[in-house]
């Protein structure tokens, strides 16, 4: 098992992890009798000593350079946040806001302003950055390159999925916008985007990367999993509306609804366009942060969006180099996307329809005869 998720899956039947994303129908013995310099398996038969295809893991190795860029790229996104954070939060002493819902459509629910505005400022602040150390300690494995199956290990980690959605969405975004083009269509730039290094930019698109997922992952998926949690008599309901839980069929269902809703709400200031995009990026971060939790969603948010932030911190060049690297992987980021949602919709029928169990107290008058003599 690779992960603290697999033992439990795999008791309710499941075919594959839901936070890891292994199989679970692979043979428990083959580590057993591989410790003991067997050859074959004494359970399945499989060969033990042939050596793995390098083909094998090409999406990982080569979206491994993603993530080499998404780590770079959000060290200066957290960097450039901090440094103009003071002069973002007296910029905020004297503006205000308005707080949306979406249910579904937007609606307007109040009114930030003067102290209040400063300290849900700070409130953004923190949330992103404890995501982001969130994420790194997650993904703290992929430094450890001597450590056993290293390839295989990375795509268990937080930060290789943002890296191969990251990838991914920048090529599907870029292939989407060019038929659109074709077709007559194009994206809308609204008139009041702002744009630079400006306190205006600085707190509106880090405002973006954590209310939007609150208002269109936390409200829509957490909340109804966390009712069905606790009708299931999980008395850690609350748990739920932090993500995280796994990948149950009501959960799919949330995160295709959220997506869509996410996307309908980008068409009044972006225009048409901009739909089928967004609904997309909405789909990749609901399946963020029903596999890993919310921190995972807000740090790929926070990557697009404070993207066009950094643009002018570390000049267009180096940019450009970082943009071309990423979309030269991107096309491998792709074929992955689709390569798991096919693994994944084979998995639909064996996944729970409702939620996780807990994992049961384990039974001490069990014996374990799994060791070879």
């Amino acid at each position: 098992m690779t992960c603290d998720r697999c033992d439990e899956a795999a008791r309710q039947g499941c075919r594959f992890c839901p936070k890891c994303g292994e199989p679970l129908d692979a043979c428990t013995m083959c580590a057993e009798y591989a410790s003991k310099g067997y050859e074959y398996c004494g359970r399945c038969g499989r060969n033990l000593k042939e050596p793995e295809k390098k083909e094998d893991f090409i999406v990982e190795k080569t979206v491994f350079i993603t993530v080499i860029c998404v780590a770079v790229m959000l060290v200066i996104e957290a960097i450039t946040m901090l440094w103009y954070s003071a002069d973002t939060y007296s910029f905020l002493s004297d503006r205000s806001i308005s707080m949306i819902l979406l249910l579904p459509t937007m609606v307007t629910v109040g009114t930030l302003d003067g102290v209040a505005l400063q300290l849900f400022w700070i409130f953004i602040v923190v949330a992103i950055i404890a995501s982001c150390i969130v994420i790194a300690y997650q993904s703290r494995t992929i430094l450890d390159k001597n450590s056993p199956n290293f390839i295989p290990r990375i795509r268990t980690t937080p930060v290789y999925w943002i890296a191969l959605f990251f990838g991914a969405y920048l090529i599907l975004s870029i292939v989407i916008s060019a038929i659109e083009g074709a077709l007559g269509y194009s994206i809308v730039i609204p008139e009041d985007l702002p744009t630079g290094v400006s306190p205006e930019s600085i707190f509106s698109f880090a405002d973006a990367a954590v209310w939007e997922e609150i208002i269109s992952r936390m409200i829509p998926i957490g909340i109804p999993m966390a009712i069905v949690a606790g009708l299931c008599g999980r008395r850690d309901c609350l748990k739920f509306l932090f993500g995280g839980f796994g990948v149950t069929r009501v959960a799919l269902v949330l995160i295709v609804v959220s997506g869509i809703i996410f996307g309908m709400a980008h068409e009044g200031a972006w225009g048409s366009s901009k739909i089928i995009p967004t609904i997309i990026g909405g789909l990749l971060m609901g399946y963020l942060y029903v596999r890993f939790g919310i921190h995972a969603s807000i740090v790929f948010h926070f990557l697009l969006d404070y993207s066009a932030v950094i643009t002018e911190v570390i000049g267009h060049e180096l940019f450009s180099f970082i943009f071309i690297l990423v979309a030269i992987t991107g096309f491998v980021a792709v074929a992955g996307v689709f390569k798991y949602m096919k693994e994944g919709v084979s998995h639909i029928r064996g996944m729970p329809v409702w939620i996780f169990e807990k994992e049961p107290e384990p039974d001490h008058e069990e014996s374990s005869d799994s060791s070879l003599d």
